[in-house]
């Protein structure tokens, strides 16, 4: 190898290690503040929940109340933001549909994730998790109360029960919410398997999907341990896609329908972020 190309790789070398090096005495110095900012987050959450807790309980004991226990939700959602510095940077709102039943299918990077859908979307909807959420101290009343939907994916006959919520949700003329990978993904923003469920509902009902990217709240509040996990104030951009439409589809098309649907949410991910 000649002299000058050793020398130049070795300084390429020297760069890409200080560099190395620079990263992580930046990591180690900025813990502190995320071990302190999570803190205060949880704190923070769990005061204004333990305030509203008696309200949402009232409002949410009977299904005449729903619509307004879903106004008081969206206030905490907003609250919640608000208080913990993350503000919600919306593109595509000519895209939110209204006064009809749809999905809205968004990617799931940060527990963060439902606030911002609350914020934006002012129709009544309703929200779907994991079965998992019924035994989270306070924050399950938001699914237990009937108002919201949590599915059992390791039972076929939770399963279908849940289905079948769902489905009366979109007779009743309400839009649905549907995060398609199910749970965070640990290495989000890249997007975590898709599972089925929402695509097949579109097709058998004929509703248009919502296709919604957010692309920073994995650095609000990520999933990856109290230590390791990224969190910090800041702006939660979400993009609202055009809608897909499903008529004239069948359960054929199911594989491509959900193939679009991933793309599409995918994309502004893939930018920012890469493969």
């Amino acid at each position: 190898m000649p002299t000058f190309a050793f020398e130049k790789h070795n300084k390429s070398l020297l760069l890409l290690i200080l560099s190395d090096q620079n990263m992580r005495m930046t990591q180690i110095l900025i813990l502190p503040f995320r071990l302190l900012y999570k803190i205060y987050n949880l704190l923070y959450f769990i005061l204004i929940l333990i305030l509203f807790y008696p309200i949402f309980k009232f409002l949410l004991a009977k299904e005449e109340r729903f619509p307004t226990a879903f106004k008081a939700i969206r206030f905490f959602s907003q609250l919640w933001l608000y208080g913990v510095g993350v503000f919600v940077r919306v593109k595509g709102k000519e895209n939110i549909l209204k006064d009809q039943p749809f999905l809205i299918c968004s990617n799931h990077s940060s527990f963060v994730d439902p606030a911002p859908l609350y914020a934006i979307f002012k129709q009544y909807f309703v929200f779907t998790g994991k079965k998992e959420i019924e035994k989270w101290p306070l924050f399950h009343i938001f699914y237990t109360s009937g108002m919201n939907i949590l599915v059992d994916r390791h039972s076929k006959i939770g399963a279908l029960k849940s289905f079948k919520k769902m489905i009366a949700v979109i007779d009743a003329g309400h839009p649905l919410v549907i995060l398609p990978e199910g749970t965070i993904p640990h290495d989000a923003p890249r997007l975590g398997e898709f599972k089925s469920g929402a695509v097949s509902i579109a097709i058998q009902k004929q509703i248009p999907i919502v296709p919604v990217t957010q692309t920073t709240n994995w650095k609000r509040l990520q999933r990856n341990g109290f230590i390791n996990g990224k969190s910090s104030p800041g702006i939660a951009e979400v993009i609202i896609h055009k809608p897909i439409s499903t008529i004239g589809l069948t359960r054929d098309d199911a594989e491509t329908l959900q193939n679009q649907l991933h793309d599409i949410i995918n994309a502004p991910l893939k930018e920012l972020y890469g493969e």
